[in-house]
């Protein structure tokens, strides 16, 4: 074996230590680097009864002594016993790696781990402590400082070469101390002053794939099936254009400056809506983000088909890291057609076409740790709208979710929830009837048919809506599987929407039930919802609906 040299072996060296010595040895001839020692020296014959018991890959027959900072005494490390007479004579490394002995009265100070006990000295005295997070530092094996300066507090950090050969030499005779050969090793000097001062960190990050095409289908029993194809990218740069194809192959074109653009088309049986979006989360420098869209949509009701067209313009302001703010401008030329013959008043005042422009301002606060599936947190979110054009009404909305995590397994999954929520909307009085509450569904209230359980024209037998909702609902989400993969639902949804907010003439509606939940990673991170209600409370005019589903759907 190329650069090892015969071992002397002196009384006190035991043959484990030997075997040590020899695979060392074998590592060294394989990698190269600085030298150093970060973890743990063994020595032999203890000098005090016992010693803890230390649990390492590569345990030695003798105690662990380990080094630790203190504030009041600086770095420090146990007295080892007398030197023996012999030294433990090292393996040889490569001529670019020289091998040094390591003197007794230059021990290397080796970093130890949080909860790691600190040993007492060789002659008893010293009463064994825990560490904790009590920081540490780490020299070169003959017991310098690195030859370019470890970095300090306030210094730029400096980096070594990747690889650590492992160390040749004694600790005080005893017997080879362990390496750790772990990528890209950082130094660090003992510390001075306040021990509680920040650090500077030198962060290093690749960036992961921004971009996504997406082909995906959704299914519920509103909406029926709906495609979708998605282009989303999420560090977007529209200055950007290409030089040449070379730049749109390789992913250079419009792509750096951190923006967001999305274009989507979803046709589906029910509902198309082609979408454009962009958005520039720092507009101008600032914490102020500037959003734009522009949307065409087409929806088939049961006693009219509704076409919409027409863009946004949004400014978002985050106060924090749960309360955001915005204020907004939508225009939208809106067409009603395929009326029936006999239709309610509120419907042929709103046929053909109208233009709505409103004005926005929202405020939310979300804490909810997952958008889709939220088990902890809470959601309140308020928002308020003026719309003029061909139609005049002012428009408010709330919205408040509140999720309790009731029990989890000790690695978080299993998780139980009770989760709480409540809706309420008022519009004015010329609000037009595509712009009424309605309410049934599944997005709703379980247990009734889509926007059937709403103000309804006897004459006609049309669904009008009305200009004031009320929702509340409490669900409880428990595990089945042990993956989570399936998990169970119990609920009960109630509300009511009234012809206005002081006619409060149609029945509260109640409708408990359970259901499923059916997580699929391969289709992305919204669950499919299978859910049977069975109304207790509704009115003569409502149409139930048992079961309801719908997947790649928020509710």
């Amino acid at each position: 074996m190329t650069g090892l040299k015969r071992l002397s072996m002196p009384r006190r060296i035991r043959p484990t230590v030997v075997v040590l010595a020899l695979l060392a040895a074998t590592a060294g001839c394989q990698s190269e680097g600085w030298r150093f020692a970060r973890r743990e020296l063994p020595v032999a014959a203890p000098h005090y009864a016992a010693a803890p018991a230390s649990h390492d890959d590569h345990a030695s027959s003798g105690p662990i002594v380990r080094g630790q900072y203190s504030a009041d005494a600086g770095v420090s490390t146990p007295a080892l016993g007398p030197r023996t007479s012999s030294s433990w004579s090292g393996y040889s490394t490569p001529e670019s790696y020289p091998t040094t002995s390591v003197s007794s009265t230059s021990q290397p100070t080796v970093t130890t781990y949080p909860n790691y006990p600190t040993y007492p000295a060789a002659d008893g005295t010293t009463t064994p402590t825990t560490n904790g997070t009590t920081p540490t530092s780490s020299v070169l094996a003959d017991g310098s400082q690195p030859a370019t300066p470890s970095p300090a507090y306030g210094s730029d950090f400096n980096e070594y070469p990747r690889f650590v050969p492992p160390v040749s030499g004694d600790a005080s005779g005893m017997g080879p101390y362990e390496i750790d050969r772990g990528p890209d090793p950082t130094l660090y000097p003992p510390f001075t002053g306040d021990p509680t001062r920040d650090i500077p960190l030198r962060i290093r990050a690749e960036e992961a794939m921004t971009g996504r095409f997406i082909l995906g289908v959704g299914v519920n029993s509103d909406a029926g099936v709906v495609g979708s194809i998605i282009v989303d990218e999420q560090n977007f740069d529209w200055r950007r254009w290409p030089t040449s194809f070379e730049d749109i192959r390789a992913g250079r074109a419009w792509r750096g400056d951190g923006q967001r653009f999305r274009l989507e088309a979803a046709p589906g049986t029910q509902v198309h809506r082609y979408l454009v979006s962009f958005e520039e989360p720092y507009w101008m420098d600032s914490q102020v983000s500037l959003g734009l869209s522009g949307q065409y949509y087409t929806r088939y009701y049961e006693s009219w088909s509704e076409e919409r067209l027409g863009g946004r313009v949004a400014l978002g302001y985050h106060f924090n890291h749960a309360l955001t703010g915005s204020v907004a401008f939508r225009g939208q030329r809106v067409v009603l057609y395929n009326l029936p013959t006999l239709s309610p008043p509120e419907l042929l005042e709103a046929k053909g076409a109208s233009g709505l422009y409103g004005f926005s301002a929202q405020l939310a606060h979300d804490t909810r740790d997952n958008r889709f599936l939220a088990t902890e947190g809470h959601l309140i979110e308020l928002g308020f709208e003026q719309v003029i054009g061909t139609f005049q009404y002012p428009q408010v909305n709330l919205d408040i979710r509140k999720y309790f995590l009731l029990h989890e397994r000790p690695d978080g999954s299993g998780r139980h929830v009770l989760s709480l929520s409540s809706r309420v909307g008022w519009t004015g009085s010329d609000t037009p009837i595509y712009e009424h509450f309605f309410a049934g569904g599944f997005s709703t209230i379980r247990g009734f048919d889509f926007r059937n359980a709403s103000p309804y024209d006897p004459t006609t037998r049309v669904y009008v809506g009305g200009e004031f909702m009320m929702l509340a609902s409490a669900e409880y989400l428990f595990p089945i599987t042990a993956d989570d993969m399936l998990r169970g639902v119990v609920f009960c949804d109630t509300g009511t929407v009234e012809p206005t907010i002081g006619d409060w003439t149609d029945r509260y509606r109640v409708a408990p039930g359970f259901g499923l939940r059916i997580t699929v990673p391969a289709m992305g991170p919204a669950p499919i919802a299978l859910d049977f209600a069975f109304p207790v409370s509704k009115e003569d005019t409502d149409q139930t609906r048992v079961f309801s589903f719908w997947m790649g759907w928020l509710r």
